[in-house]
């Protein structure tokens, strides 16, 4: 199909087109991925509208807005012949294209009600795939709470994280994404990244994989660009961002992959109670001294403590109530 010139495509929107050209114009938009691009766009501009000028509809309710298009598309079907339907389409197009797209968006977007928010806790012992209305997607680690709106906004998708998360964020320059964690948030367009934020942790690490994000704390404002990573203190608000030896390696988690690289014990603990739901006796502080490093996809925790005491002098006994005792060897 022949590309369609914009002054075909105004005459259709303004009801000053032929049969003919309604026909082509329709056709454009339903056949075509550069027609679809187009109306996509053209609903872009359509949706920032609206935003800036509620009153304008804020007495349409999606249950009217339905209802009209329903009388519409029933006067429509009750046309028998191809050549009635073009030229009832030819003149409704335009008030099916502003009431669809009200309809289209309220059921993406939060265009008109209060935003409603669906929460989700992965325990732990647990992990989570979530994708979003928009083609976005989370993975959760353990211990996680996410809260999202059922719909984004015209102007933002915004969502909170407690805990951890890799996202891999659809692009959308009119509606950035953005991740807000306690006092601080991450800012996005379209990007995949990893936040390391659990609440009794000091430290929040955000790194990114591809893509552009700002990391925006109370003190400043940092970009941090593909296989950086910034470590922000939460207790004095400093923030660091460096480059990253193997960036990979910080989400490798989501592939149930466990990594430990010189990991303090006292680390490798706190991974291994959220990933498995396991407590930890110290009989000996001493064993705290001792570091490991440790890339295993083996999913039994025996197996994992047992590789674990293959590197230093210290012995972990699991209980019969799954607890786990480190001691000395």
């Amino acid at each position: 199909m022949h590309p369609i010139d914009k002054e075909t495509i105004d005459k259709v929107l303004n009801s000053t087109a032929t049969k003919k050209e309604a026909r082509q114009v329709a056709e454009w938009f339903s056949d075509t991925a550069e027609g679809q691009a187009y109306l996509s766009e053209l609903m872009d501009h359509e949706a920032a509208f609206i935003e800036s000028n509620p009153d304008r509809y804020s007495d349409l309710s999606a249950v009217q807005s339905a209802n009209m298009l329903a009388v519409i598309n029933k006067r429509i079907r009750i046309k028998k012949t191809r050549r009635i339907y073009w030229q009832v389409a030819a003149a409704l197009i335009p008030l099916i294209l502003v009431v669809g797209l009200t309809i289209r968006l309220n059921s993406q977007v939060n265009l008109f009600g209060k935003t409603v928010y669906s929460e989700v806790y992965v325990p732990k012992g647990k992990q989570e795939h979530i994708i979003f209305q928009d083609g976005s997607e989370a993975y959760l680690n353990s211990d996680t709470r996410l809260r999202y709106p059922r719909k984004f906004g015209l102007s933002k998708r915004e969502i909170f994280l407690q805990g951890e998360g890799y996202f891999n964020i659809a692009t959308n320059k009119r509606r950035p994404f953005i991740v807000r964690i306690n006092n601080t948030d991450v800012t996005v367009l379209g990007t995949s990244f990893n936040v390391h934020a659990f609440k009794e942790d000091n430290e929040m690490k955000i790194l990114l994989d591809k893509g552009s994000i700002v990391f925006n704390t109370p003190q400043n404002s940092y970009q941090i660009l593909p296989g950086q990573q910034a470590v922000y203190d939460v207790l004095t608000g400093k923030c660091v961002i460096d480059y990253v030896d193997k960036p990979y390696e910080v989400s490798v988690w989501k592939d149930n992959i466990v990594l430990f690289r010189d990991t303090p014990l006292a680390d490798v603990i706190k991974t291994l109670n959220r990933r498995y739901n396991v407590e930890f006796a110290i009989l000996n502080p001493k064993a705290l001294t001792y570091t490991y490093t440790l890339t295993t996809n083996q999913t039994s925790l025996e197996n994992i403590v047992k590789e674990l005491e293959k590197i230093a002098p210290v012995k972990f006994s699991i209980r019969k109530d799954n607890s786990i005792i480190v001691s000395l060897k």
